[in-house]
């Protein structure tokens, strides 16, 4: 049988760990190849001051919610996951349309971002099983 909390915790590790990795990407890019001039205007324009601020907001979310995942098993709770799950999912589904709008070009930002998608459908899969599932 499926362990569907364990599926969900483990989708949302996966994002977290590719979420670090967006982050990391472009300034190691750019300081493999010596732009630090350019990297400081990237970094300007995404994730910017606002977006960083967001992002971090983000990366702790996703750790507490890992933690809530395996602690908490009440109804509300797995419903209030699911719609995270989702939320989470579409944020990052927007967040690459508005990219490729933008002209961004396939890249491994692309792989990174397919990635999570998969993810974050498993993890709504999961959360909705789990939801269903009689609580312990």
């Amino acid at each position: 049988m499926i362990n569907f909390r364990q599926t969900l915790s483990t989708a949302w590790s996966g994002m977290l760990t590719l979420l670090i990795t967006m982050l990391l990407l472009d300034p190691i890019q750019h300081a493999m190849n010596g732009r630090y001039a350019e990297l400081s205007q990237t970094l300007k324009k995404d994730p910017g001051e606002l977006g960083l601020t967001l992002l971090i907001g983000m990366l702790c979310f996703n750790a507490l919610t890992q933690v809530g995942i395996q602690l908490f098993s009440n109804y509300a709770w797995r419903a209030f996951v699911l719609i995270a799950s989702v939320t989470y999912g579409l944020f990052f589904l927007i967040h690459q349309v508005v990219h490729l709008i933008g002209g961004e070009t396939f890249g491994l930002h692309t792989v990174l971002d397919l990635t999570h998608h998969i993810l974050a459908i498993t993890s709504v899969l999961a959360a909705w099983k789990w939801k269903n599932e009689n609580p312990i």
